[in-house]
């Protein structure tokens, strides 16, 4: 090729040595980013070879009712896993691993880690720990990966508890339903037997209504009766101050008596009417029999409270739950239903303890009134039946004497005048009687008025105590329904299980992907290579002297470019060759790689060859500080804004945050890299234009001395 019979070539080769040192150096790009990222080229696949030991102290407990050991269970997962070299070692062997390096993370689980987990759903839960150890020392990066197994361990742990303890919340919200369902049963059973209490009140009011009647009726036979008396007293008075015209009058009398007793014939006969009436009303009222189950009230409220206090067990162990607590901070639904819950509960015991104050004050006031009652009617019963048997008596011997009189006044009329004074004494002593037997009539009468009355009244105030128990129990019976029918709604399924212990699912997506570590820092270690060859060939190649001297600045830079040329594309294809060939990297657009090579190389020869010629052996010094500028500054292996300051004000200027960029668009994002191909174009054509002028300044300068051979 006409490029390898260049004067400058023709130089090169006088020298097997600089022949050699060019191959070499047309290598180092190689050396740097083939054989590094060799060495990590994947670095993550490898994971599952960074030994890890064990240490497992716990000690087998009781959980939920069953004997466990989470912590031996744990490590049979962790050993026969894949995701890491896990090994179960002492804590003895585990602690000197680590500070050897023979391990690079223990983890050690502790003696309490079932008691601990146990107690999660208690009054005092205890969180279980793990113990996990690591020597940042031995190597940082490895410290960074089992930083991430430490959180993957964490989390599997978690998710495991969850798992068994939202298994034993959904069956506590189970319990809880079918608590309230029994509480609902109770308050059934309860109102049947308000039912009956409200039938055995209105026997007792019909009771009531029929011996009010026949008090009425007895005080009106009684008016009768006294109004009667007071006649027959007067006749008595005037029988007796009347002996003396007794003779003359007998017919007269005895005429008054018989008209007299024909006038209260129907008197009598009302009388005794409501002496029936009385005595009917009060042998009913005697044989009613008021009960109250009080044993049925009992039991029903005892299966309320019962079931109101599993439900609020339950509820409480449910709402303390560290997880729950969780779920209710991101899941707005979630906390209105537990909202709702707290409320209905709260109306529930509520309306538990107006039922409870209803029913103790309902049997306190029947019991008290039912008393008070049997009392009254025990002595009403006594007065009235002596008070019955008086007035017969009286009434009887009332008809008895009138008769005598008749038959005396009929049979003995002239002759009687003697036995008409001693029988109007006998009458006035049987009115005297008969008049004391009536006040006592008349007390009775009143008592059982007064009876009657609070009769009704207790009626009422029972009346009014089973309304209002009636309401409690329908509001009762409301909120366990209430309750029951939001609680069905919460399904205690395996999926259910599953779904609350992994709530969230990442759906995450990436514009490109990246397929291990190697292809991670290519970019980086490509450009990093081909930066340092040019420097390395700055060191080996004179940029200045030439064999013959030249024509002018442009044809000085050409003969050197016709070695430098070759060396930077060498440097670009073989590098990029040999990392798909030895490390297997897959470009996205494997053509501009190799173009994205050969614009960077050809801006950084560019540049250097600038530098050299402009300072010299000081511009070398230079270029490996701004080497190691451009490291810190280029964004290869970590983000910029992750730098101070200093490096994030410079980043824009420095040539490899360009190269790097590009190197990333075309191997792994896919894209073109125009813009970054762009700047280092102009990047290498300024440095080539500046090169040509220095060039030809030293030319005109006459600065440099040129073998005399050459200009022969």
């Amino acid at each position: 090729m006409k490029l390898f019979k260049s004067n400058e070539w023709q130089r090169v080769k006088k020298s097997k040595a600089m022949v050699i040192a060019l191959a070499v150096i047309a290598l180092i790009p190689s050396l740097y980013a083939v054989i590094f990222l060799s060495s990590l080229w994947d670095t993550y696949g490898h994971v599952s070879n960074l030994p890890v030991a064990v240490v497992n102290q716990d000690q087998t407990a009781t959980v939920n009712g069953k004997t466990e050991n989470l912590g031996q269970n744990l490590t049979t997962s962790l050993v026969n896993g894949q995701d890491w070299k896990f090994t179960q070692v002492s804590e003895k062997t585990a602690r000197s691993g680590l500070k050897s390096g023979k391990y690079y993370m223990t983890v050690t689980i502790p003696s309490d880690f079932t008691k601990s987990s146990g107690t999660l759903l208690g009054k005092s839960p205890k969180t279980p720990t793990i113990d996990i150890q690591q020597n940042g020392g031995r190597s940082f990066f490895a410290e960074k990966i089992t930083d991430a197994a430490a959180e993957k361990l964490k989390n599997k742990v978690s998710q495991s508890l969850q798992k068994v303890y939202l298994e034993n919340l959904l069956k506590g919200t189970k319990t809880s339903q079918d608590g309230f369902t029994k509480a609902a049963k109770g308050v059934s059973q309860l109102g049947t037997a308000l039912g009956k209490v409200q039938t055995g009140a209105g026997q007792l009011q019909t009771g009531t209504m029929t011996l009010q009647t026949g008090a009425t009726t007895l005080s009106n036979g009684l008016l009768q009766y006294t109004g009667a008396m007071g006649k027959l007293t007067n006749g008595s008075a005037n029988l007796v101050t009347g002996n003396t015209q007794l003779a003359a009058s007998l017919q007269k009398i005895g005429t008054g008596i018989s008209q007299g007793q024909a006038a209260n014939a129907a008197n009598i006969s009302k009388l005794n009417a409501g002496f029936d009436k009385v005595n009917q009303g009060l042998q009913q009222l005697s044989q009613m029999q008021v009960t109250i189950d009080q044993s049925q009230l009992n039991s029903s409220a005892a299966s309320v409270s019962s079931g109101l206090s599993s439900v609020d067990q339950n509820v409480t162990a449910v709402l303390a739950d560290p997880t729950v607590q969780e779920k209710m901070k991101t899941d707005p639904a979630f906390a209105q239903q537990v909202s709702d819950l707290k409320s209905n509960l709260t109306a529930t015991e509520k309306s538990s303890q107006d039922l409870k104050t209803s029913s103790a004050a309902l049997n306190t006031a029947v019991m008290q009134q039912i008393s008070g009652l049997k009392t009254q009617l025990t002595t009403l019963s006594t007065q009235a039946i002596t008070l019955n048997n008086s007035a017969k008596t009286a009434i009887q011997q009332l008809n008895d004497s009138l008769s005598q009189v008749a038959n005396v006044l009929a049979t003995q009329a002239a002759p009687g005048a003697t036995n008409l004074a001693q029988g109007a004494t006998t009458l006035t002593n049987g009115l005297g009687q008969l008049n004391g037997q009536s006040q006592t009539l008349n007390g009775g009468a009143t008592a059982l008025s007064t009876g009657t009355s609070q009769l009704v009244a207790a009626e009422n105030q029972l009346t009014m105590a089973l309304q209002a128990t009636q309401n409690g129990s329908d509001q009762l019976a409301q909120s366990l329904a209430n309750g029951a029918v939001k609680l069905s709604v919460v399904h205690t399924g395996t999926k259910n299980v599953q779904a609350l212990t992994n709530p969230v699912k990442n759906k995450s997506t990436s514009l490109s992907t990246i397929a291990n570590n190697g292809t991670g820092m290519a970019p980086y270690m490509m450009s990093v290579g081909l930066f340092v060859g040019m420097i390395s060939f700055s060191t080996a190649f004179d940029f200045i002297t030439l064999g013959k001297k030249p024509k002018s600045g442009m044809h000085w830079w050409a003969e050197k470019q016709t070695v430098m040329a070759t060396v930077w594309s060498a440097q670009a294809v073989i590098m990029t060759g040999l990392l798909v060939l030895v490390d297997s990297m897959a470009p996205k657009h494997i053509l501009m790689t190799f173009v994205v090579a050969l614009v960077t190389a050809f801006a950084f020869n560019q540049f250097v060859t600038m530098v050299i010629v402009a300072l010299g052996k000081m511009g070398s010094a230079l270029l490996l500080v701004f080497m190691v500028l451009q490291l810190s500054a280029s964004a290869g292996t970590y983000p910029i804004e992750l730098s101070n300051s200093f490096f994030q004000v410079i980043h824009p200027f420095m040539p490899m945050t360009y190269s790097v960029d590009a190197f990333r668009q075309v191997i792994s994002i896919g894209g073109l890299a125009i813009n970054d191909l762009l700047v280092l174009l102009a990047l290498g054509l300024v440095s080539m234009v500046l090169t040509w002028l220095m060039y030809h300044r030293k030319l005109q300068a006459d600065t440099v001395l040129f073998p005399k051979t050459a200009e022969k």
